[in-house]
């Protein structure tokens, strides 16, 4: 055999992922290097798999190939004790006062003026401000500004006393000195230095706005953090609102509204609109469209901010240097947080991160042009099954008279939990299942994984398919209707809805939606998830799946284990909303099957209430027995009646004229159509369900041998 002859030259490292660069990550994955570039600092470079969820999410961003540089501004925060005095009275003041300028931003002292910077240069910019603050940071690190309080008929503000105006006058010039240096044109904020409280108020709360403001303590221990943050000026002389209730477009020219998500409307477009509907643009994907003005409520346009640096330069007694929620935004983080939580401990940026990932995942993911449950307009008919009984799905239209209502089940007594390690000895060899116990199912499904995909997705047992059966029954003869059904696809919950659905007398009639987005909660699962039987298996195994239907969140989505216990409720609310607006026009009411606490999870925020903490969470669920059920109803008052809550949602067209579905500015958007007013948001309550509780005990398994003389 031949020898190899040695070479001269050896080869090259070799790069590996680990190697690369965010960029040089992103242009691997086949970006271009202006559009990778323009991700990076719109996320505030926190790594390239933000920055695609970015890409993805703005794809059909009309500035998306924009060369515009992003404007930049250093601002100078306060953290501790001072900084929770004036969050509250930021909060109290908009109560009781309304909404003012002070409302648009957080509290902060202003270092430069704004400035542009090409995304090519960000990163340097960053290394120079980090640079040119470590330098000074132990001269003031002990230092403490001293304020004093303000008060004019118009304006309310702390400043900074004059003996310390000096030092925050010499930081700024250094800055934007060092800064100038880059070739940026920024300059230093040399005007008396303050923390505003309001301005832009009516009269009339002049007197209110003092009292709170006497409240704040001065002198309270305050940490300062000099933080870069960035916007995009293309949405200058915009009103910046977030989302409160998500919306599922009827109509091509119409904005698909997430919750969390932040749109940009002009006050001429608010002043114009004589029907509720405005034109805006989304943050989060960049789109513009229609929206029901009512789904929204005024937000602080730093909320839409990116934060791109954050430098502790001097220190508090009690101030570790934390960043509240809307402060620490990488882009639009706080979208789900701020609406329901707080970000609590100190991986507040880090949960944001993984926020803003979930958060895209609801826009970038393919299948999502049509709302889930919604079938293609031209299968709009009523079907039939093989057997020739109609089927009802979730575009046959219902025009139920009644307020509309949502039941949320807990499936059935599950095997593991009553057998314990079962699986061991309930199948031979060959993996054929053999029941031991007349508690254990007579039969079980066929599934690819075979016995050991049970591990993780176990059945009911023969009581818990009773128990389904029995509850279904027992809504049938109170009258209860159901027209269309979302399961968890665990296989516990999928043989409950089926015995739920075959006791009410429509198991034939109404196919099951697999949504893996009202799975339970994600941080029970650290080693892995579940291997779920998929629609195919399921259907094979006689259940009535629907498997045309495309879930709102994916299987593939549900992978991170440190989901918070708020993440699990917004990710629940979120699959419920969206399952009551893709069956909103076509009316009926709607059963959930799920888990424990998706009896709280999924009515917690429908019902107007905050996520509770976990303890609280952990207390209900230790009192949720199998099968129980947890009902909502619609609200309806006027508003419903002049909309008419007993038919669906009208359409916006009157003519029924559609205009055109690629909308490229905010004025053809706004001369192109004629509209009918806007629904109002749908408000729900808690009620007693029309059917008894399901109550039960445990027993332990009769060994006969206890009949037996004991051998003396």
């Amino acid at each position: 055999m031949a020898t190899l002859p040695p070479r001269k030259n050896p080869t090259p490292t070799k790069f590996t992922r680990e190697n690369l660069t965010p960029l040089e990550t992103l242009l691997q994955m086949g970006f271009s290097k202006q559009r990778a570039l323009k991700a990076l600092v719109a996320t505030g470079h926190k790594g390239p798999q933000l920055a695609a969820d970015w890409l993805l999410a703005h794809v059909k961003d009309p500035t998306i190939d924009s060369n515009t540089p992003r404007d930049f501004i250093i601002y100078l925060c306060p953290v501790g004790d001072l900084k929770e005095q004036l969050s509250l009275f930021w909060e109290k003041s908009r109560h009781l006062m309304g909404w003012n300028g002070a409302h648009n931003s957080f509290p902060h002292i202003t270092l430069s003026s704004s400035f542009s910077c090409a995304h090519p240069q960000v990163e340097q910019l960053v290394a120079t401000i980090s640079k040119v603050t470590s330098k000074i940071q132990e001269d003031l690190s002990k230092t403490k500004l001293n304020l004093e309080r303000y008060m004019s008929p118009n304006f309310f503000g702390l400043f900074v006393k004059k003996e310390h105006e000096s030092i925050l006058k010499q930081l700024s010039i250094d800055l934007c000195q060092e800064i100038r240096n880059l070739g940026l044109k920024c300059e230093p904020y040399l005007k008396p230095y303050h923390l505003t409280l309001a301005y832009q108020f009516q009269p009339s709360h002049f007197v209110g706005l003092e009292e709170l403001a006497q409240d704040i303590d001065t002198g309270a221990d305050c940490g300062w953090q000099l933080r870069l943050y960035s916007y995009e000026n293309k949405t200058a002389g915009s009103d910046v609102y977030k989302v409160l209730y998500a919306h599922v477009p009827r109509e091509p020219d119409e904005l698909e509204l997430v919750i969390g998500d932040f749109i940009f409307v002009t006050p001429e477009e608010v002043a114009k609109t004589c029907d509720g509907w405005v034109v805006g643009v989304s943050w989060l994907t960049g789109s513009t469209g229609y929206l029901p003005f009512n789904y929204v409520e005024r937000s602080a346009e730093t909320n839409a901010w990116t934060l791109h640096a954050l430098l502790p330069l001097i220190s508090g007694e009690n101030c570790e240097g934390e960043v509240e929620p809307g402060e620490g935004s990488s882009s639009s983080v706080d979208r789900l947080m701020e609406a329901h939580t707080t970000a609590q401990g100190s991986d507040t940026i880090h949960g944001r991160d993984i926020e803003l990932e979930h958060l895209y995942s609801k826009v970038c993911k393919p299948g999502r042009e049509s709302p889930a449950g919604i079938c293609d307009p031209t299968n709009e008919n009523t079907g039939h099954n093989s057997s020739g009984e109609e089927v009802v799905s979730s575009t046959t239209p219902t025009f139920n008279s009644s307020p509309r209502q949502v039941f949320i089940a807990r499936h059935g007594e599950r095997v593991d939990f009553t057998f314990g390690s079962w699986i061991p000895y309930s199948f031979d060899s060959e993996g054929n299942y053999e029941r031991k116990d007349l508690n254990m199912p007579g039969s079980i499904p066929k599934r690819k994984r075979g016995p050991e995909g049970f591990a993780r997705d176990c059945p009911l047992t023969a009581v818990g398919s009773f128990q389904a059966l029995i509850l279904g029954e027992a809504m049938k003869s109170s009258g209860v209707e159901i027209q269309h059904v979302f399961c968890s696809p665990s296989l516990r919950c999928v043989q409950t809805c089926h015995n739920i659905l075959t006791g009410l007398g429509i198991a034939q009639k109404v196919k099951m939606n697999l949504e893996p987005g009202l799975f339970e909660w994600l941080a029970w699962y650290q080693d892995s998830m579940p291997d779920w039987m998929d629609a195919e298996e399921l259907i094979s195994a006689g259940y009535n799946i629907d498997a045309t239907y495309k879930p709102y969140i994916s299987a593939d989505e549900l992978q991170d284990c440190q989901e918070s216990c708020q993440q699990f409720y917004i990710r629940n609310f979120f699959v419920t909303q969206c399952a009551l607006q893709a069956t909103e026009e076509v009316g009926g009411n709607v059963l959930l099957v799920a888990h424990a606490g998706s009896l709280d999870t999924c009515t917690r925020q429908l019902i107007g209430k905050d996520p509770r903490p976990v303890n609280s969470l952990m207390s209900i669920v230790r009192k949720v027995p199998y099968c129980a059920v947890a009902m909502v109803e619609e609200v309806i008052n006027d508003e419903d009646e002049l909309f008419g809550h007993t038919s669906p949602t009208p359409s916006r067209y009157c003519d029924g004229r559609i205009s055109p579905g690629c909308v490229s500015s905010v004025s053809l958007l706004s001369r192109s159509t004629i509209r009918t007013p806007a629904p109002p948001p749908r408000e729900w309550r808690l009620v007693n369900p029309p059917f008894p509780a399901l109550t039960h005990t445990s027993v332990a398994t009769f060994d006969w041998n206890i009949l037996l003389d004991k051998e003396q």
